[in-house]
């Protein structure tokens, strides 16, 4: 696995910088957001974003299959030079928890066979890096996803929205890594 210097020594061509892109992953089992997005001198710009979404009808194997045959192709296409992830937030729910944690580690699993560096956020630290407020609400963060990156209409699913607003995280947090 790459290490995060090797990454910053990636980002300079002949002592110009280069974008950083960054692919950032709201994981879940049903849904899982994923966004790209990239920073060029300062400013973040939106180029990709969906939800990965698996049927609840099939087996549990085949669903994180699905996950990991989706992550790759969008790995392969935008080429990201890190990984943004939102750190597992147990709720109630201690088998919706297991499930995710169980596609979480097959995300995990497809960036390191890519040399993709990981890095993770706890939901708090992306409100906070978003909104400037640590305990904002989803309309909140939505409303500030869509205005750091000058969309004009809200996504369809909040995973998509969340995924975005991790991958602003990361980049205000890397500073051009």
């Amino acid at each position: 696995m790459k290490s995060k210097m090797s990454t910053q020594m990636q980002s300079r061509v002949m002592g110009k910088k280069i974008e950083t892109r960054v692919l950032a992953i709201d994981p879940g089992f049903d849904r899982c957001g994923v966004a790209v997005l990239e920073k060029n001198e300062g400013k973040e710009k939106f180029l990709f974003s969906k939800c990965i979404t698996t049927n609840s009808k099939d087996p549990h194997e085949i669903r994180l299959l699905q996950i990991n045959q989706e992550l790759r192709k969008i790995i392969k296409k935008w080429k990201p030079n890190s990984l943004a992830i939102e750190q597992l937030f147990f709720n109630i729910n201690i088998r919706t928890a297991l499930k995710v944690a169980e596609a979480r580690g097959v995300i995990l699993s497809e960036a390191a066979s890519f040399s993709i560096p990981v890095f993770e956020y706890s939901p708090q630290s992306i409100k906070l890096a978003v909104t400037g407020y640590g305990k904002a609400t989803k309309s909140q963060v939505e409303i500030m996803v869509l205005k750091i990156l000058k969309l004009n209409t809200p996504l369809k699913h909040d995973d998509e929205t969340d995924a975005l607003a991790l991958g602003i995280t990361h980049l205000a947090s890397t500073r051009g890594i």
